[in-house]
């Protein structure tokens, strides 16, 4: 429980979902063709100039003005909110400046039974106009949230998100009606008993838009010449079936430590 209240940081879950979806920023012509543009030029691993020279042919067919790569990330970020937060960590990856260190100047951590002790932020050089403190370095995390309402405000994959709902009514249909005699099938998440457990004594997925996620985390070696210690920590949604849960595009990447150390306290990044 007091993890949970850490990790919730004074969040309160309001009493009721809200019954209408977030209003969609309206877009141009100009805007929704850049944005078409810039979905199959990503997703065909193309290189800058044959975003250029695609955007020229396009532009000529509709004569409309298709933006340049840079103004099209730019829009793309503003209208899914996938924005990454930088977030202060310490210089030797033991900590990041969340929960219970969040108002902390120097690292406390203590590794090969010494404290780091490096601290936050850089020093401000006397006479600086330099207003506030800066951090000595940062790693980026993607806001998850923005990633799971971009799923449900598709029509298809939003369908696809309801797979984990679908399953665990089924299990409570068979249950109430069967009284348990009946021989239970087990293929998924959705219709396990862990699940079930979830539903019926937790009183938890009571709506089928709630999300149930997994979070996997390891270690990996970047580079074959230097040594660094990279952890990439993703998040796998179990919503979805297991057919397509696992492909990279169903996989939503948090973060990764920027090494060169291993982190040392994981549960703060």
């Amino acid at each position: 429980r007091a993890l949970s209240k850490t990790l919730l940081s004074g969040y309160t879950l309001p009493e009721h979902p809200p019954s209408t979806s977030p209003e969609a920023e309206a877009l141009d012509t100009s805007q929704e063709l850049t944005l078409k543009h810039y979905a199959a030029w990503y997703r065909s691993n193309g290189t800058v100039n044959a975003y250029k020279l695609h955007a020229k042919v396009l532009e000529d067919a509709t004569g409309e003005t298709i933006l340049s790569l840079h103004l099209a990330r730019k829009l793309a970020v503003r209208i899914t909110e996938l924005s990454p937060v930088k977030v202060d960590i310490c210089p030797n990856s033991c900590i990041a400046y969340t929960g219970e260190f969040e108002n902390l100047e120097s690292c406390p951590h203590v590794r090969d039974k010494k404290v780091c002790g490096e601290k936050r932020f850089k020093p401000v050089a006397e006479g600086s106009r330099q207003s506030a403190s800066r951090p000595r370095a940062q790693m980026m995390t993607l806001p998850v949230m923005a990633s799971i309402r971009a799923m449900y405000s598709n029509e298809t994959s939003s369908q696809t998100m309801r797979h984990r709902d679908k399953l665990l009514q089924q299990t409570l249909h068979l249950v109430a009606t069967a009284a348990g005699q009946a021989h239970q099938t087990y293929s998924d998440f959705g219709d396990s008993d862990v699940h079930l457990y979830h539903r019926t004594k937790l009183n938890l997925f009571s709506d089928p838009r709630e999300v149930a996620i997994a979070i996997s985390t390891d270690g990996a070696q970047l580079t074959m010449k230097k040594l660094s210690d990279t952890w990439l920590v993703i998040i796998l949604l179990f919503n979805l079936p297991a057919t397509v849960r696992y492909l990279t595009g169903s996989v939503i990447y948090a973060f990764a430590t920027p090494g060169p150390n291993p982190p040392g306290n994981i549960e703060s990044f």
